[in-house]
């Protein structure tokens, strides 16, 4: 029998290609107490082994006993007083969970959390030639006349920076590095590009320019040379810029746990007047990332240079501004040559925006506040997208010369107040009646203050609701006596845009319980859109129930609900409450179970068999009548659990006569601890119950689905018994992976398929027959339904695929073409949109509201396989589907097999597509000659603007190719066995990693390789989507190297070449357009001989095919260097400014690594 993996198998393989039919699996897991975690979790989906130390924690406390930490083993490995934080090292074998357990239990601790792991914000991405747009779309250069005089300093809080860079150096502190602060800093790409884009140096020669020339960079080195860093070294690195008198602070880093430790940094640099910038982080989710997300954080998202929202951005509520982030130029610190420049996309690129955004408004303004700043930018930004501040764009890209030009006199009044003030203008509420209070926000980081006397052991039932574009929460303090000494608050935000927050809180003495609500970014409307409900009602008596296993209320029949019967999640103790009900059928029914959302609780509910949960006599136990028997846990055989607080929970159970069935309603929690809480921010000691004065209501009826539309599968049985799980076909490939990546792909992601012949016939009579266009409705009848649907392309088209779903459901699935040939069901794509192997076990999914896009052929049968991944539901989905583009018109489909290559010859350029899955061109080259270096060439092609603006999002992915060169030995124009041997591949990335993480493929490859004479050689292209169809087209061209040496018979004596060649002069520049030769030692380099008649500046510059990384060097009249210039990477012209006396100068050109063209250079001196 298949185990559970199957399913999760099916849904990750999806990534790529496919998923496995229903067949593929025997049974689907239940959700039992011991793996609620796994599935509850959303933050651990997110993959915490990657941003979260394994051996490291946090602890807040007020003062610890000494030998406290030694008892568990453990030593402090960092303390920051100032904060009141201790950073605690665990010994080998000290789990987590045991020490924060631990911990929790001792005198003085105040909380216990996780110690995160940031990452930078970066997308890697290959170089290309561009102007950099995002200082001419942001009108920088008229911004910066209206910059002020006013010195700026800017922490860089990042990787190290290069502070040798030349168009960095003029404008770098000295670095520091938080992690060791007694190693020198480790120069970083990613810290270097964010340098630059704030304030690299202006009218030097060099590169661009950043967005403030004149700002002085602090560059804080946290990650120390590796690729996380922790929160306390972030934390640590902003309290030294906060010594260091920072005006700014920009973090293009982030990560998805809420460390408590960070964010006490973060408004302590914010209280010093420090304005705070961070990237709201790529994984395109509304999910909060943090620094990010932290309040008074300005976090910026990524547009590209037609204003749209960057495919990887995160948006939402907590997404303040946006700015250019996609493809920005700047510094780079290159690992191989050092200081050069690139262009990187990524939230962590619109950061630096900003930031030095920012810097201008300081340097006009020092004076300005942070929140004075982010309303000036919010004020001035651009609306993008919806009218107004909406939840794709936040309040618009950001506009520096409208922010400069902004008239100070018009800033919106800010809301401030003493804690005295705030205790003494609350409005009171009244006790023991329901309060109904409404309000909206008209002010930047407004509180509405509520205030209610309570005494000792008395209660205060709290809700908020606010309008849909806004995330709303409350903090609660606690003035014991009416006091106004210092208190911790209580921050209440489990749930964002359009839910509703709950909290119970309970007071120890007798005291005043105030209440601020407000809108966690500060956010506010002036035309009164940001509005709230915000209600309490305090008691002394909870109203609890009895329903525990002595009191099982019976449910005597369906329909059934606990409407009108107040029953609650609460308990004497404060600990966790079970509500039990029991019930059985007289005939196979199938029911469903609704819990409704309470506010403020993680509810769940579990089924069991009464049986399980009886006590067992003593006799039965081999006990004495009046001994005691050890009561054993009993395992739920279903469950359903609330994703997080405040949502409601659904169940559907198949139950059977003559047994009898406990169904309990519960904020249980697993352990003593929540480890979702410890994950997502740390425990706080004093709040590890989720309770609610708030009745739930119960539903459950009878559900009557429709009987299965396709009858299939087919007998589960007769499945196992015929289709053995080893022999289950997979389907051919055209290209034979070879090495231990190609092996580990097939592996994990060629889907099964349902190859066995007579099911093949009865899926295709029995499958629901449609056409494109035609929505499609249907249900999961049982956890193990798989519904087959079957159509005709009625022409070479591209065809969208997407799902309405039920409730709790996830369904996915395979297209299958169907083979009349072989009879057989061949994969062709599966409907999910996912990249890489990893992506969903990394809780990176695809984008569930983008269709999948499926290239298909005229005539052809297909067959949609689909399964739910997800939950149980007696609701419906419904299949969508339709016509999303043209096949392209040059798309050339006769090369794509052995037999029918296309013979190519050298200089000519072949452009085509890879648009269907199996999609593999074959080209073939004869060598007639002699041996000789052949170099081939192939990019894909990028869209223009114009077919932007024209294509559906789903058709503007970029073209991701792999391939192989194979020597045919014998030249019969068939690929042998034995040929494979000679295999070359291209573009399989470096490592599995990258596979597994959906990057491998590239756009663009430059190899070479050596024809020997009468021997042939296939070139095999084929995508590397995973899935993801593009109609970028690619062209392929194939270059020998025949033509003469330009200056073969130049040598170098003493340092001058004896036959130099000439440059041509036009107008008021001379230019030299060569080849860089194959098959010289060491590589080829080019000579020319110039005169400059006077002394003056000259510039030189270097155009190469976007492979290659030029260099030019300046010898003088005496065979000496004068100048060589090396800063630009491969692609990018090499520029360079020297001053040169009048005299005999001679020009070298060669490539950074040796490399020869196959294009033609040009050199251009002016």
């Amino acid at each position: 029998m298949k185990s559970w993996f199957n399913k999760s198998v099916a849904v990750v393989a999806s990534a790529a290609l496919m998923v496995p039919t229903a067949s593929a699996f025997a049974e689907t897991p239940q959700h039992t107490a011991k793996n609620v975690l796994a599935n509850s979790s959303k933050q651990i989906e997110k993959n915490e082994e990657k941003w979260m130390s394994k051996d490291t924690i946090v602890i807040k406390h007020s003062g610890l006993d000494k030998n406290v930490h030694k008892k568990i083993g453990s030593k402090v490995i960092r303390s920051i007083p100032s904060l009141g934080y201790d950073v605690v090292q665990l010994n080998k074998g000290v789990t987590i969970e045991k020490a924060v357990s631990y911990y929790l239990k001792q005198n003085g601790i105040k909380s216990v959390s996780p110690s995160y792991v940031y990452h930078s914000f970066t997308k890697d991405i290959d170089p290309k030639k561009q102007e950099m747009y995002h200082l001419s779309l942001l009108q920088m250069d008229q911004a910066l006349q209206l910059a002020g005089d006013h010195d700026v300093k800017v922490a860089v809080i990042d990787s190290g920076v290069d502070f040798k860079h030349p168009d960095l150096k003029s404008q770098v502190l000295p670095p520091y590095n938080a992690a060791a602060p007694a190693n020198a800093t480790y120069p970083g790409d990613h810290g270097t590009h964010v340098a630059g884009i704030i304030a690299a140096a202006k009218d030097n020669g060099i590169g661009g320019h950043g967005i403030n020339p004149k700002a002085k960079l602090l560059p804080i080195d946290v990650f120390n040379g590796k690729e996380g860093a922790n929160d306390f070294i972030i934390a640590q690195g902003i309290l030294y810029a906060i010594e260091q008198g920072a005006d700014v602070i920009n973090m293009s880093l982030g990560g998805y746990g809420e460390s408590p430790l960070m964010k006490e940094a973060v408004q302590k640099a914010i209280d010093s007047g420090i304005t705070v910038v961070a990237a709201a982080g790529n994984e395109s989710t509304d999910d909060y990332s943090f620094p990010a997300s932290f309040e008074g954080v300005i976090s910026v998202g990524s547009t590209n240079d037609r204003n749209k929202l960057s495919s990887y951005s995160n948006y939402g509520p907590s997404v303040d501004v946006v700015a250019p982030g996609e493809e920005i130029y700047s510094t780079v610190h290159d690992g191989k040559k050092g200081s050069s420049f690139v262009k990187f996309s990524g939230t962590s690129m619109a950061s630096p925006v900003v930031a030095g955004i920012v810097s201008l408004l300081k340097s006009k303004y020092p004076n300005l506040k942070p929140h004075e700043i982010e309303a000036i930018l919010e004020m001035t930004a651009q609306d993008l997208g919806e009218k107004g501040y909406d939840l794709t764009y936040g309040h618009g890209l950001v506009d520096p010369v409208k922010a400069l030009q902004f008239d100070l006199n018009k800033l919106p009044k800010h809301y401030s107040e003493t804690k005295e003030n705030q205790l003494k203008n609350a409005k009171v509420l009244a006790k023991n009646k329901l309060n109904t209070e409404q309000g909206v926000f008209e002010q930047q980081d407004e509180i509405k203050w509520y205030k209610v006397e309570l005494d000792q052991d008395e209660y205060a039932q709290l809700t908020l609701k606010g309008a849909d574009k806004y995330d709303y929460a409350f903090d609660l303090y606690f003035y014991p006596n009416s006091g106004i000494g210092d208190v911790e608050p209580i921050n209440v935000n489990d749930v964002r845009v359009g839910k509703k927050e709950g909290y119970l809180f309970k007071a120890d003495q007798k005291g005043t319980l105030l209440v601020g609500v407000k809108d966690h970014n500060g956010s506010y409307s002036l035309k009164g859109k940001s509005t709230y409900v915000f209600t309490a009602q305090t008691t002394k008596d909870l109203p609890i129930d009895t329903l525990d296993k002595s009191a099982m209320e019976p449910i005597k029949k369906f329909p059934y609900s606990t409407a009108g019967k107040n029953y609650t999640l609460l308990s004497k103790d404060q600990q966790q409450d079970q509500d039990y009900f029991t019930f059985s059928v007289k005939k196979p029914t199938t029911l469903k179970f609704d819990l409704t959302g309470i506010p403020g609780v993680t509810a769940s509910m579990e089924l069991y068999l009464k049986d399980d949960l009886s006590p067992i006599p003593p006799q039965e136990a081999g006990k004495a009548e009046n001994e005691e028997v050890e009561e054993e846990e009993a395992y739920p055989i279903q469950s359903a659990y609330g994703a997080a607080k405040g949502e409601a929970v659904s169940m559907i159970i198949d139950a059977v006569p003559d047994q009898e069935y406990v169904l309990s309603v519960s904020n249980e929690s697993n352990s003593e601890f929540s480890m979702e809480m410890f994950f997502s921010g740390g425990i706080e000691k004093e709040e590890t119950i989720s309770e609610s004065m708030i009745p739930y209501t119960l539903k459950g009826e009878v559900v009557t689905l429709p009987p299965d539309e396709d009858g299939l599968p087919l007998d589960e049985a007769m499945l196992e018994e015929n289709v053995p799980e080893e022999q289950v076909p997979i389907s051919p490939s055209n290209i034979k992976k070879r090495n231990e990546m190609d092996s580990l792909m097939s592996m994990l992601m060629t889907p099964m398929t349902s190859g066995n012949l007579e099911n093949v016939d009865q899926i295709l009579k029995q499958a629901i027959r449609f056409d494109i266009g035609e929505d499609q409705k249907a249900y999961f009848q049982t956890e193990y339904d798989e519904d087959f649907f079957t159509f005709k392309a009625k022409e070479d088209a591209l065809y969208s695929f997407s799902f309405n779903k039920g409730t709790n459901q996830m369904p996915t699935g395979t297209v299958f073409e169907y083979d009349e040939e072989a009879k057989e069901l061949i994969p062709v794509s599966s409907l999910t949109n996912d990249l890489g192997i990893l992506a969903l076990l990394l809780g990176s999914a695809g984008n569930e509201n983008e269709a999948k896009v499926i290239p298909l052929k005229k005539d052809k049968t297909y067959v949609v396989a689909v399964v739910n991944a997800g939950e149980r539901s007696a609701d419906p989905y419904t299949l969508k589907t339709s016509k999303i583009g043209e096949i392209p018109a040059d798309y050339n489909p006769e090369n794509n097999e052995e037999a029918k290559a296309l013979k190519i010859q050298p200089g000519t350029t072949y452009k085509d597509h890879l648009i269907y899955s199996d999609d593999v061109d074959y080209y073939y080259y004869k060598q007639e000659g002699n041996d000789e270096v052949m170099s081939l060439l192939l990019s894909s092609v990028p869209f223009t603007n114009e077919q932007l603006a024209q294509l559906p999002n789903e058709l503007q992915k970029d073209l991701k190719f792999a391939g192989a060169i194979i020597e045919d030995t014998n030249g019969n124009m068939k690929i042998d066995p034995k040929e494979m041997e000679t295999e070359v591949p291209f573009g399989l990335g470096d490592n599995i990693l990258e596979m597994l993480l959906g990057m491998m493929g590239t756009t663009d490859v430059n190899t070479s390789f050596t024809a020997k004479k009468d021997r042939g050689y296939f070139i095999l292209v084929n995508s590397m989507g995973l899935g993801q169809v593009s109609a970028q087209p690619y062209t392929l061209t194939l270059f020998d190297h025949k033509r003469a040496d330009e200056d073969a018979d130049s040598k170098l004596v003493n340092g001058i070449p004896t036959k130099p060649s000439a440059l041509t002069k036009k107008e008021d520049r001379w230019i030299a357009s060569q080849y860089l030769n194959a098959g010289i030692p060491f590589g080829d380099k080019d000579y020319f001989e110039w005169n400059n008649d006077q002394k003056r500046d000259v510039t030189f510059s270097l155009q190469t095919e976007k492979s290659l990384d030029g260099v030019i060097r300046v010898i003088d009249a005496n065979g000496k260097t004068v100048k060589t210039l090396d800063l630009y990477g491969a692609g990018d012209a090499e520029v360079g400014t020297v001053e040169l006396d009048a005299g005999k100068y001679y020009i070298e050109v060669s490539e950074y690594y040796g490399q020869a063209s196959t294009l033609p250079y040009t050199l251009e001196i002016k």
